[in-house]
């Protein structure tokens, strides 16, 4: 069904388009649908990019970066030249986050490839009765490569494929996923529809316990002013995952001078977190990142702190 829907796609209706990407997330959604506990590799959930970050990941309508292979596959279709990015990412514990990407414009569509690996320290091991037995190490591993094509002067559609691996101890499981995304500039200037299904794949298998992957699906707008305020993006997506109920997002950007942004968001109906703060500086080809993420006064698990660099050609 989704191949035939990106052939029709490919011919020019952008109401097919969008309903593809909805279908994708309708069709998988009832086999999938699962309460926290039962879906497996959380990275996936994590967000990419100090940009988006800052911005309170209101990010599905923005993203035209290397970041767009996690956000939003059709952000690349119009990439020119070369990009490439990397991000740190210092999770709550001993958690780090490093994510690596690259895309490559070719007139009209892009490729990109990107890997992303998740470290969790050394843990602690014990036994049914709590004893200490030994350390381990835990991570978890994806490869990705994205396609994004610009059908028309307004609309823009890509896909991502996943490989997936966990590793724990001496165990592992390994899967594939896929992302599908389109993007669509309205006839009001300045605003932008965008939506996604992420994480669409089959169950995996832990030994002997299977698991859904946390996917879901995420639509939403962005508005660049162009008279008042230039430079200012406003932007807010809701993001509806299997394991877990709606939430919001809602973000905004200050150009406040030719190289350095400012950034804000908010997000809605999460448990820990809820505001986030950034700053963007450019020079030449180069951009730098930076976002914090505070959780509540009620949380144990500290703040998060992102940064991301950037290089074009």
């Amino acid at each position: 069904m989704m191949q035939r829907f990106f052939c029709r796609g490919a011919g020019g209706s952008v109401r097919i388009a969008f309903a593809c990407v909805s279908i994708a997330v309708l069709s998988h959604t009832p086999a999938s649908a699962a309460s926290p506990g039962d879906t497996g590799l959380a990275f996936l959930k994590i967000g990419v990019g100090a940009r988006a970050a800052g911005m309170g990941e209101a990010y599905v309508a923005v993203a035209q970066d290397a970041t767009s292979q996690h956000w939003n596959p059709a952000g690349i279709a119009t990439a020119r030249g070369l990009e490439v990015h990397a991000s740190h990412n210092e999770w709550i514990s001993d958690v780090r986050y490093e994510w690596l990407a690259a895309v490559k414009g070719l007139r009209g569509h892009a490729v990109g490839v990107h890997m992303a690996l998740l470290s969790m320290g050394e843990l602690e091991g014990r036994d049914a009765n709590g004893d200490f037995t030994e350390n381990f190490r835990a991570w978890d591993m994806l490869l990705g490569l994205t396609y994004g094509r610009r059908i028309s002067e307004s609309l823009e559609i890509g896909l991502t494929g996943k490989l997936l691996h966990e590793r724990i101890q001496g165990f592992g499981a390994s899967g594939v996923s896929m992302d599908f995304g389109a993007r669509y500039r309205t006839p009001v200037r300045g605003l932008v529809l965008a939506a996604t299904a992420t994480n669409i794949g089959t169950p995996m298998k832990f030994e002997h316990d299977e698991f859904v992957l946390p996917a879901g699906m995420r639509a939403g707008l962005a508005y660049r002013t162009r008279r008042i305020l230039e430079g200012l993006i406003l932007a807010a997506d809701a993001v509806m995952p299997n394991d877990a109920d709606l939430r919001g997002h809602l973000g905004m950007e200050l150009r406040v001078h030719e190289m350095v942004a400012l950034r804000g968001g908010v997000k809605l109906n999460h448990d820990e977190e809820m505001g986030t703060a950034g700053l963007g500086v450019h020079y030449g080809p180069y951009r730098f990142d930076y976002a914090y993420t505070p959780f509540t006064e009620s949380s144990s698990l500290g703040d998060v702190h992102r940064v991301s660099m950037t290089w074009n050609r």
